[in-house]
C-alpha cells in the first residue's frame, strides 16, 4: 500500500508543484492559517511538515537535514498499525530536475517524488512491514533545452543506491563474525574440465579443526567469488555474502556438523555456464570426485548440497535432477525458474513458457532429493515468485520435502545473506543444542 504522496507511472516530464508547495509566506515567514491548512494536508507526516515550516525562514535548512542522514531515508512508526511502518525517502534535486523515481520494495512500479514547497529537496513516503527488507535506487530526470530553446532533452541518471532494513526484518547473527569463533580456511584450485573443455577456479573453504577422521558435509555454491565475502565486505546493497562465517558459526553452535565448501566461481560468464548441462556434469562427475579424493567427507548423497541464486538456484536444481544418486540437497534463493530450453528466452516480469527445471521435474520421477526455496514477494512477481511457487508445488504433489519461504525483500544479496542460514540449517541441520541463539533475530541483535 502506497500513501498519496507517491504517484504511479505513467509520468509526463515537467515538475508538478502541488498549490500547498506554491503558497508564498509573509515578509516574517511565519505562514498564514491557510498555508497551515494546506500544508497539514499535503505533508503527510510531522517530519515533512517541519522541515516546510523550517524552509521558509530558511531554504537551506531541508538541505542541511538530508546532509545529516545516513542513508536518504527515514523509518517512523505508525501508531495505529503496529505490522507497518512509515517511509520518507529523500532526495536534493536542482532547477534542471524534472522529477525522481524510486525503485525498490513493495511498489512494482516505482514512485515518483513530490517537491517540497519552494527547496530543491523531493521526497516520497511508502507504507511498508515491519519486517521488510529490500534494496532501493533513486534515478532522476532533468530537463535542459537542446540547441533550439523551444526543444527540451529530457535524461535520466540513476543517482543513488541504498538498503532498507525495517525494525522486525530478519536479520540473521550468522553473518557476523564472533572473536569466540574460530574461522575456517579458505583456498583457491584452478581444475581443468573435460566437460566444460576449460579450466575453472575454485574457493574451497574447510572447517576450523578440520580432523581426516571426521566426515564432512559437502556444500557447493554457484557464484563462487561472491559467496567468499568477509563478514561486511561492502554497503549492505551490493553483492556479497560471507558464506565462509556463516558457515564458522552455524558449525561452531552446532546447528550443522562439521561442512566443507566448494564456491564455484561463475561470475564472469553466469549467464551461459549456470544453465548448461556441462555445469552440471563438472559438478557431479568431476569438481565432487576430486573433493572426495582430497577431504574426508560423507559418502552419503544426502548431505551433498548445492545452492545457487538467481540463476545459480537455475543451476542448483538442474545439477541435483539430473544427477540424483551423487547430490541430495538443493538450496535455491530466488532460483530463476522462468528460464526455458527455448533459443528465445521468456521476458522474466510476464513469462510465456513454463520453464525448464519446472517441466522437467514434471515430467520425471520422484527423485531423492530434498529442497529449500525461498524468494521474496518483492521480486519480478509472477517470473520468481510464481515459478517457485509453481515448483515447489509441483514437487510436493510428487512427494518431495520442501521447505518454502517467502519474504518482504526483493532479489539482492540483501536478503540472500540474512537467508542462507536458514537453507542450511534445513537441508543439514542437526538437532538443536540447548541454550543456543535462534537462527533469526529482530534487526536490532546484527546489521545488514
Amino acid at each position: 500500500m502506497t500513501l498519496a504522496t507517491c504517484a504511479k507511472r505513467p509520468f509526463t516530464p515537467a515538475r508538478e508543484a502541488s498549490e500547498a508547495s506554491q503558497v508564498q509566506a509573509d515578509e516574517s515567514g511565519a505562514p498564514s492559517e491557510s498555508e497551515e491548512r494546506a500544508a497539514r494536508k499535503e505533508y503527510p507526516t510531522e517530519t515533512l511538515y517541519q522541515l516546510w515550516r523550517s524552509s521558509l525562514k530558511d531554504r537551506t535548512a531541508a538541505a542541511r537535514f538530508v546532509s545529516s542522514l545516513s542513508e536518504r531515508h527515514i523509518i517512523e512508526p505508525i501508531a495505529e498499525d503496529p505490522d507497518h511502518v512509515l517511509v520518507t525517502y529523500f532526495m536534493l534535486g536542482s532547477s534542471k530536475t524534472a522529477f525522481v523515481l524510486q525503485g525498490g520494495g513493495p511498489d512494482f512500479y516505482g514512485l515518483r517524488f513530490k517537491r517540497l514547497g519552494q527547496t530543491d529537496l523531493y521526497y516520497c513516503t511508502q507504507k511498508i512491514p515491519s519486517d521488510a527488507m529490500f534494496i532501493y535506487g533513486f534515478n532522476e530526470f532533468t530537463i535542459e533545452a537542446a540547441g533550439d530553446s523551444r526543444v527540451a532533452a529530457t535524461t535520466m541518471e540513476h543517482v543513488y543506491d541504498a538498503a532498507l532494513v525495517a525494525p522486525q526484518a530478519p536479520l540473521s547473527p550468522y553473518v557476523e563474525a564472533s572473536p569466540e569463533v574460530a574461522a575456517g580456511e579458505v583456498v583457491r584450485f584452478e581444475l581443468p574440465s573435460k566437460y566444460l573443455n576449460e579450466s575453472r577456479s575454485v574457493l574451497v573453504y574447510t572447517p576450523a579443526n578440520y580432523r581426516e577422521d571426521v566426515a564432512c558435509n559437502i556444500v557447493f555454491f554457484f557464484d563462487g567469488m561472491s559467496h567468499a565475502a568477509k563478514p561486511n565486505h561492502g554497503a549492505a546493497w551490493e553483492g556479497w555474502t560471507p558464506a565462509p562465517t556463516i558457515l564458522d558459526n552455524l558449525i561452531a553452535e552446532q546447528r550443522i556438523a562439521p561442512t566443507i565448501a566448494i564456491m564455484v566461481l561463475s561470475e564472469d560468464d553466469r549467464d551461459r555456464f549456470l544453465i548448461s548441462d556441462q555445469m552440471t556434469d563438472f559438478v557431479a562427475l568431476e569438481l565432487l570426485p576430486w573433493v572426495r579424493e582430497h577431504y574426508k567427507t560423507t559418502p552419503d548423497p544426502t548431505n551433498v548440497i548445492v545452492s545457487g541464486l538467481s540463476r545459480g538456484g537455475f543451476a542448483a536444481a538442474n545439477t541435483a535432477r539430473r544427477h540424483p544418486n551423487r547430490i541430495g540437497g538443493v538450496l535455491s534463493q530466488s532460483g530463476s525458474f522462468w528460464i526455458t530450453a527455448d533459443p528465445e528466452e521468456n521476458w522474466p516480469i510476464y513469462p510465456k513458457r513454463d520453464g525448464k527445471v519446472i517441466l522437467d521435474y514434471k515430467a520425471s520421477p520422484r527423485l531423492p532429493i530434498r529442497f529449500y526455496l525461498s524468494a521474496g514477494l518483492y521480486d519480478l512477481g509472477a517470473g520468481i515468485v510464481g515459478t517457485n511457487r509453481q515448483l515447489r508445488d509441483i514437487l510436493e504433489l510428487k512427494g518431495y520435502e520442501v521447505e518454502h519461504r517467502e519474504y518482504n525483500g526483493g532479489h539482492a544479496f540483501l536478503n540472500w545473506r540474512h537467508d542462507l542460514a536458514n537453507g542450511l540449517i534445513s537441508l543439514l541441520g542437526e538437532p538443536r543444542p540447548p541454550n543456543t541463539a535462534p537462527g533469526l533475530s529482530p534487526a536490532v541483535s546484527a546489521g545488514p
